[in-house]
């Protein structure tokens, strides 16, 4: 007999059980109150739209405080071990409030550290992650390494007590308020590809690692990170030596799902609706009677209500720990390649006002809209390009050869 869940599922009619709703209550209002005026102003400061000034580092602290962090880890690593769909009510509700809230640090790097890392790791790291007190950066692509990750060229040789690490990295977000580097290095290099590499914890404040900034179409910072003999005990190795890559693909899976979260888009989906059912045209007729307005309100509505099933069918598998690459590469795809067309159809009804930035008096919805337009492309390579996802799709979904 199938469970409520399947039928459900199988039936296309989801909601919230009761405890979920609490949930999605709870947090609602105790982000109502998180975030203040100031904190505000300073996440619409472009420095600051990722984070790391120093409101949003107390309002990390008030959150590791008041229980917050580390919704998804287990009991015994000291989180709340919350299931995949309350943690999913989670993500939705902090992204439609457009805090930044480091999702890679506290729901994937911290928990894999809190599981695979050394006593040291686990009583440092974790524990500070909890506490709202660390950021971390990822350190996977490189100039010659991006799409084929495993054949990165980073290198940490074994010392008598510790490893040496040399390399670049390119397109470590979050590294210029990062405290590590949750950084992928080849530590076996006679083994093949995927074979020889390990995980390791590299702090940002040595003498040996540096940065160079690189600033994108969104006005959202990435960057060029340089590690210079850099010297890191046995106790910053992950997880064991030449094993990383099965790190590096778990985190990859949950990066991909965060990425494609149908909160923002619906927040502002509803905010451009209101917008336009107020607005008048003529004395009769409001923005919301013209024909293409509607069919543009339309088109993001279906794709929007698409998205929700996608991901909440993904949820679903991850409750019965079944989540695979092509799964999340399915979510990844068509959520990365439906948020450039939903933007461009709400800005196409809000006309030249969308186009505004938020320095103008005149710009509409804090000038998120054009922003989110102009970052969203970013979505499309960010956690593996959609050329690569559609191979893996075919490969691990549909089951067909590979090409290359």
């Amino acid at each position: 007999m199938r469970n409520v869940d399947e039928i459900l599922i199988s039936e296309m009619l989801i909601q919230l059980n009761q405890k979920q709703s609490k949930l999605k209550d709870e947090l609602q209002e105790y982000f109502e109150g998180l975030i203040t005026p100031a904190l505000r102003a300073e996440l619409n400061n472009p420095a600051h739209f990722e984070g790391g000034g120093p409101e949003f580092k107390q309002a990390m602290r008030t959150m590791g405080a008041d229980g917050w962090i580390g919704l998804s880890w287990k009991k015994e690593l000291g989180g709340k071990e919350l299931s995949p769909m309350e943690q999913y009510i989670f993500v939705e509700t902090v992204m439609r409030t457009g805090f930044p809230f480091p999702f890679l640090t506290t729901e994937s790097v911290g928990p894999m550290i809190a599981e695979h890392g050394s006593e040291w790791a686990k009583d440092e790291i974790a524990t500070k992650i909890l506490q709202g007190e660390l950021i971390f950066g990822i350190g996977y692509s490189e100039p010659n390494s991006g799409t084929d990750l495993a054949s990165l060229q980073t290198k940490a040789i074994k010392e008598s007590d510790g490893y040496l690490i040399n390399g670049q990295k390119m397109w470590t977000s979050l590294a210029n308020f990062s405290d590590y580097i949750w950084l992928a290095a080849r530590t076996d290099f006679e083994a093949k590809n995927h074979k020889g590499i390990s995980m390791f914890i590299v702090p940002t404040d040595d003498p040996g690692f540096s940065m160079s900034a690189i600033n994108t179409l969104g006005d959202v910072r990435t960057n060029a990170t340089f590690y210079d003999n850099i010297k890191v005990p046995d106790t910053h190795l992950v997880g064991e030596p030449n094993q990383g890559w099965s790190l590096i693909t778990s985190q990859l899976n949950l990066e991909r799902l965060a990425l494609v979260n149908h909160g923002p888009v619906e927040e502002l989906y509803k905010n451009v609706l209101r917008l336009a059912e107020s607005t008048k045209i003529n004395n009769d007729q409001y923005l919301t009677d013209l024909s293409w307005v509607k069919r543009n309100f339309a088109e993001v509505h279906s794709g929007i209500e698409a998205l929700k099933l996608i991901c909440w069918k993904q949820t679903w598998i991850m409750e019965s720990g079944q989540l695979n690459m092509a799964e999340a590469s399915v979510a990844k795809v068509y959520g990365s390649e439906f948020f450039i067309e939903a933007y461009r159809h709400l800005m196409e009804i809000m006309g030249e006002l969308s186009l505004l930035k938020n320095d103008s008096e005149l710009s509409i919805l804090n000038a998120r809209l054009e922003r989110m337009y102009r970052t969203a492309s970013i979505l499309t390579f960010g956690g593996g390009t959609n050329e690569v996802q559609r191979d893996i799709i075919a490969m691990a979904g549909l089951l067909m050869p590979r090409t290359r």
